[in-house]
């Protein structure tokens, strides 16, 4: 047998150096590690923040544009009975003006042609003002439009962030 003293014996001081290093490493992964899941931890609450505001800004803002939309309905359809009233009134005028003319194939009587002026007057007028309200019902309609557009866009946005959370 040979003896042993080519062998080396460990020494303490490499032990030492070595359980050191492999703290030191343990350590730093450790850190490292606890640092990411607080990191990462961090922005998923923060993006589960950011996605409530989100809900509760949109959900807001749905609430208004249904309140404007509604109204703008309600002032559309009263305008529209406001027309129709206006119209038959209007048709009332011409009906009246239709028969001053028919009275005499020759035209308006001398004797009726003061009031049948008076009446084609008014009758004139008033289709002015019919139309500069039809008009206005017009521009109102599309407003109205616009605004139920942008109510229902708000709608698709807020589905589609609820929905992205399931």
């Amino acid at each position: 047998m040979k003896p042993l003293r080519d062998a080396k014996v460990p020494d303490r001081n490499e032990d030492r150096a070595l359980n050191t290093s492999t703290k030191i490493v343990i350590a730093v992964l450790l850190t490292l590690s606890s640092g990411s899941l607080l990191y990462f931890g961090g922005q998923r609450i923060l993006d589960q923040q950011r996605t409530s505001a989100e809900i509760t800004r949109l959900r807001d803002e749905l609430y208004r544009a249904r309140v404007t939309a509604d109204r703008c309905q309600r002032s559309v359809k009263s305008s529209e009975g406001e027309l129709r009233s206006f119209d038959e009134r209007l048709q009332a005028m011409r009906a009246r003006v239709d028969s001053f003319e028919a009275l005499d194939p020759a035209g308006v009587p001398q004797e009726l042609y003061r009031p049948y002026m008076t009446t084609f007057d008014r009758y004139n007028d008033s289709v002015a003002v019919w139309e500069t309200r039809e008009r206005q019902l017009r521009v109102a309609d599309t407003a109205c439009r616009s605004v139920i557009i942008e109510h229902n866009e708000l709608g698709d946005s807020l589905q589609a962030v609820l929905a992205g959370l399931s």
